[in-house]
């Protein structure tokens, strides 16, 4: 039994650095998807290279200690790892980053596409605001299209983890999103029309 305790404590102080280090690297990740939103790419470029770091070296500390290789906290971090990555990449390069590129599980993959319909949403809301209909339509096509490839995937929760769920959000924020950008087209386009009638108008008080 000592020998148990010791190997115990062991395994918990590992814990508690593994779950100080978790919580940095979700701090670090939301730090970038922050700085990307604010166009701050060489900040957000820091964050993601300083987060797949210390997730690494999370991974490398926990290997061979079951009860913390499989701890959901780790899962957490990568998969805002990975949300970063995919908001990074569709945002300034127009591309879906594939697994390898996240360096993360499959699942965690997964769960980061789906988390990042919401900060596509964000993005679109910013674009509509500045009337850049391109942007703004580039992001609901990239939220459509994720949400649709994911639901496709119909596993277990033991592969897939919490999947259903968020996909459930995503619906949700897809079809809010779709709304909002026809009612935003709309709106400029009747807006366009009322200049052009007021213009028109204008032109026929100056004849008479």
């Amino acid at each position: 039994m000592q020998k148990i305790k010791v190997m115990l404590e062991e395994e918990d102080k590992i814990r508690d650095s593994v779950l100080h280090q978790q919580r940095r690297i979700i701090r670090v990740c939301s730090e970038a998807i922050k700085s990307v939103h604010r166009k701050e790419f060489d900040i957000a470029d820091e964050k993601i290279a300083e987060a797949k770091q210390m997730l690494k070296e999370v991974l490398t500390k926990v290997k061979g200690l079951n009860s913390l290789e499989c701890w959901r906290g780790l899962n957490d971090a990568a998969q805002e790892l990975g949300e970063a990555i995919f908001i990074s990449s569709m945002i300034r390069y127009d591309e879906i980053p594939s697994v390898e590129e996240c360096q993360i599980s499959f699942t965690s993959y997964m769960l980061a596409a789906s988390d990042a319909i919401g900060e596509l949403r964000r993005f679109m809301m910013d674009s509509l605001r500045t009337n850049d209909f391109e942007n703004a339509q580039r992001a609901f096509d990239y939220m459509n299209y994720l949400y649709s490839e994911l639901m496709t995937i119909d596993y277990t929760k033991m592969l897939v983890g919490p999947l259903r769920s968020k996909l459930d959000v995503a619906r949700n924020l897809v079809n809010r999103t779709r709304s909002d950008l026809i009612n935003a087209k709309q709106a400029l386009e009747l807006k366009e029309s009322m200049l052009n009638l007021s213009d028109k108008l204008e032109k026929f008080k100056k004849k008479i």
